[in-house]
């Protein structure tokens, strides 16, 4: 703006003095009017560059302000994967607590069948002894019973010894002989015979207690089954003394059921000593 002012009084200056000619003065107004007009295309082009500007800059805030609530987006969406992640986690958890419950389970389940078949084995066993066993348990000379899972023949003291003796008589071992006949058709079961004695101390030079009497009481047996065909692995002799009664040895029919014999079918301990802790931990 002073630039033009300056042409302008110059041209004005050089009018007033007469020293330029006309030619000279249109050249001056030539220049003077380009300088106009190129400070207006300036003035122009500097007013676009302001408004380009300004968009720009509000472009640059519209960003800012779009970057911003992506940010906060972005935190929203953290906030929320670590919560899915969380429970993604605890799902995986259940899933394996689960899987490993179900696996459990069936374990079980083939324990329990595996117990349930054996427990069907020897019910039939029982039911089969009874049936030949039918005329000495009706004769009262022994009994056929499920114990704590294992089947029991009891046969009274009076069937097979004297009192105070080891030595099985006569009548004792016939009823054995029956009794053996039918254990060695089990070959792949166990049988254990329990010698059992009342609490009256015994009054023997061969049997100082008794714990000998009723441990050779069940060794006589054990013999006499071998002998008739029971595979020697399959039967064992235990004996027990006044130490598991049947009954009250305080009276005269107590001590009379106490002193006995037990043949005892033990349970697939393969099975029970193996499996069933796992069953019922």
């Amino acid at each position: 703006m002073k630039s033009v002012l300056f042409i302008s009084l110059s041209v004005s200056a050089l009018l007033m003095t007469g020293c330029v000619t006309k030619k000279t003065h249109e050249l001056v107004l030539e220049e003077l009017n380009q300088t106009r007009s190129s400070l207006s295309s300036a003035q122009h082009t500097i007013e676009e560059q302001r408004q380009l500007m300004n968009e720009q800059l509000g472009k640059i805030k519209s960003n800012q302000q779009e970057i911003a609530r992506g940010d906060n987006e972005l935190e929203v969406l953290k906030q929320k994967k670590m919560a899915l992640q969380k429970e993604f986690d605890l799902l995986q958890n259940n899933l394996m607590v689960a899987q490993s419950g179900l696996k459990s389970s069936q374990s079980q389940l083939e324990v329990l069948k595996q117990i349930k078949d054996e427990t069907e084995k020897r019910n039939k066993i029982y039911a089969h002894f009874i049936a030949q066993l039918q005329k000495m348990i009706d004769g009262g000379q022994l009994t056929v019973s499920i114990e704590k899972g294992r089947m029991v023949i009891n046969l009274p003291e009076n069937v097979l010894y004297a009192t105070g003796s080891a030595t099985i008589n006569q009548k004792g071992q016939e009823a054995l002989k029956e009794i053996a006949k039918l254990l060695s058709e089990f070959s792949e079961r166990r049988f254990q015979i329990e010698g059992h004695t009342d609490n009256v101390p015994i009054q023997s030079s061969r049997y100082p207690s008794n714990w000998e009497l009723s441990t050779a009481r069940a060794l006589s047996v054990v013999h006499l089954m071998r002998k008739n065909g029971v595979a020697s692995q399959n039967i064992s002799a235990a004996g027990f003394g006044e130490f598991q009664p049947r009954a009250d040895n305080a009276t005269k029919e107590g001590r009379t059921l106490n002193r006995r014999i037990e043949i005892i079918m033990l349970p697939n301990l393969d099975i029970l000593s193996n499996e069933l802790p796992k069953v019922i931990q």
